[in-house]
């Protein structure tokens, strides 16, 4: 049986706890919710959480994988580090016979925090296992933003969601020609397409509607084709909630998540200009609709 071991490490100005938290203690929660493109859901199968635990990780039809099951062999909560086992692995369990993690999450600069990530591979026999197969969940970025408006939620939702293919190139005319519907009618299975005028670094974009929630005001689309994506960028998943605030505005919250092709790693800066776009295009809705008070009112 041979043993690859693989490290990384990262930075955050996020807190050690909240860190731990997020990615170990509540994950089973939070991935589907954060990666709803890739996870379906996590189930415990066997267990409370703690040591011994059993849970299985579903992945949508757009994830190389169906199913991952791992174990927790160790939690402590107090020191922030966890070592559990990939058990199970469809598609790669015929070479290997278990991957280990160990993660680790320490104090690190002025209130921030380093995540350290040590992981074995367990090779069957003299089974090899190529750079792809280690690489393979590697290849994913989410970024994630979050800002208050003084507009209402369903008035935010309606301009920005139900009514973007025909307020986008009004509002933006020097860099949106037009949204054109594809497909469907403007709910679940939906595709537009947004034309780009010459001055745009792009020409065109489609997207398709993964989920349209009018109730809770909340939309699911995946970008899947565009000269923006590249050679390099499979898709773009994002997911836009729009929850009440204190004071009758309302808390955008945008979620998005990269996919890439092959070993391709996401620049932050990529990540980062996506989020100026969303911010820049929401910032001239939001001044139109505070402008045009009686507009979706």
């Amino acid at each position: 049986m041979g043993v690859i071991k693989v490290s990384q490490t990262f930075r955050t100005k996020v807190t050690p706890n909240r860190m731990f938290k997020a990615l170990i203690l509540d994950s089973h929660n939070l991935a589907p919710q954060l990666m709803f493109s890739s996870i379906k859901n996590v189930e415990i199968l066997e267990g409370t959480g703690g040591p011994g635990t059993i849970k299985q990780i579903n992945f949508t039809e757009a994830s190389p994988l169906n199913y991952v099951k791992h174990r927790i062999d160790e939690l402590d909560e107090e020191k922030l580090m966890c070592k559990y086992t990939f058990i199970e692995v469809d598609g790669l369990m015929a070479k290997l016979d278990r991957i280990t993690h160990e993660v680790k999450f320490e104090a690190y600069g002025f209130g921030g925090c380093r995540c350290m990530i040590t992981s074995e591979y367990y090779t069957k026999d003299n089974m090899e296992i190529k750079e792809e197969d280690i690489e393979q969940g590697k290849d994913r970025a989410v970024g994630i933003q979050e800002f208050a408006s003084p507009v209402a939620p369903a008035r935010a939702f309606r301009a920005l969601i139900l009514e973007s293919n025909t307020l986008l190139p009004k509002l933006l005319p020097q860099f949106i020609k037009s949204v054109e519907l594809l497909q469907g009618d403007g709910g679940v299975g939906s595709i537009e397409q947004v034309n780009f005028t010459e001055t745009s670094h792009f020409k065109y974009m489609k997207n398709r509607i993964d989920e349209l929630d009018k109730e809770n005001f909340v939309c699911k689309y995946t970008m899947v084709e565009g000269d923006a994506l590249a050679d390099k960028i499979e898709s773009i998943a994002y997911e836009i909630k729009f929850e009440n605030s204190n004071d009758g505005g309302c808390v955008c919250k945008m979620t998005s998540e990269y996919r890439s092709f092959g070993g391709y790693e996401v620049k932050e800066e990529e990540v980062k200009a996506g989020k100026e776009s969303a911010m820049a295009i929401y910032k001239v809705i939001e001044a139109y609709l505070l402008a045009n008070p009686n507009v979706f009112a």
